[in-house]
């Protein structure tokens, strides 16, 4: 069987060596595409240098091949009688494409074989371009520090971020407070809470590796007919991914509850209760109704994680 696998391949990092793998497990003859130089202007490595470090990789599996220069992202694959064309999630589409004009032309279909995504050690996938501004190594090990931007400067949901990430990641990891505007009213219910934390993420994330937003809200119960207090926390990377995550829920005693219907913010509510200034940075409403069993950070912490949990078994999720 001929198949088809292309790629600038300016690193030959651990995502490229699986697509070629694959292409050579499940052809007879391949045909590996080079783009040639200026086709990414951000690629700095020599066709030449590039061709030689991959032939030097497929040498290994002992199938006929060939290596060519392309200068667009169909190389040859609009032209081969039949065969298939071995894909990342990145390059899917453009298969679909070359499928569609392929038709088009009168010619079968290209079978097309998607890898899995390979993740660096960052939970984000391994990229050149990641590579290229000194992120990650090859082999998708993290070599600069994992910024993390959180979209509050409330120390509880500080102090929740670092505590999780430093939980799952064991290399540096620098967590950023960014006061943001959530665009939600102070006392969010249901889906504003959502809004709220999403829109800190996304407002929070800037230049750094992840953006965290997390909004504590009220959520009705219908069949116990009570609000439920929840952190809802959002994730978000450099690549526009978003995951989610809630905390536990409580409930509120029916002071609070009439007095956030009459207007007032769960946490000034709290602080009439308890005569404690602003309890919600401090242990929060949890913390003092729970009598310090568990406190705001712990709360705002189980969101946190629960967000993340796509992320550290990304293979199952995407």
């Amino acid at each position: 069987m001929h198949v088809i696998v292309g790629g600038t391949f300016e690193y030959l990092h651990k995502g490229h060596r699986l697509l070629l793998k694959k292409a050579f497990e499940i052809g007879t003859f391949v045909t590996v595409g080079i783009t040639a130089d200026g086709f990414k202007k951000d690629c700095k490595v020599s066709f030449e240098k590039r061709r030689a470090i991959v032939e030097d990789y497929i040498r290994q599996f002992g199938k006929d091949y060939e290596i060519i220069k392309i200068y667009d992202k169909y190389g040859p694959a609009l032209e081969i009688p039949s065969g298939s064309i071995v894909v990342s999630k990145e390059t899917l589409e453009s298969a679909k494409e070359i499928n569609s004009i392929r038709v088009k032309k009168g010619l079968e279909p290209l079978k097309i074989h998607q890898i899995s995504t390979v993740y660096a050690e960052d939970l984000m996938p391994i990229s050149s371009h990641r590579i290229r501004a000194g992120k990650i190594d090859k082999e998708g090990r993290r070599i600069a520090p994992l910024i993390v931007n959180v979209g509050s400067k409330n120390p509880s949901k500080i102090r929740a971020v670092e505590k999780v990430f430093k939980k799952i990641f064991k290399f540096e990891i620098r967590v950023i407070p960014f006061g943001v505007d959530s665009e939600v009213p102070p006392q969010p219910f249901e889906d504003d809470t959502i809004k709220g934390a999403i829109n800190r993420a996304k407002k929070a994330l800037g230049d750094g590796d992840y953006g965290v937003g997390i909004e504590a809200g009220l959520f009705w119960n219908d069949v116990v007919k009570e609000y439920f207090d929840k952190a809802f926390c959002a994730v978000i990377d450099s690549y526009g991914n978003l995951t989610y995550g809630y905390s536990a829920g409580f409930v509120y005693p029916p002071k609070v509850i009439e007095m956030v219907k009459s207007g007032v913010e769960v946490g000034i509510a709290i602080e009439k209760i308890s005569g404690i200034p602003d309890i919600k940075k401090k242990q929060g409403a949890i913390g003092f109704l729970s009598k310090g069993l568990i406190d705001r950070t712990e709360f705002n912490a189980q969101a946190v994680l629960m967000a993340m949990i796509p992320r550290i078994s990304n293979t199952l999720y995407y």
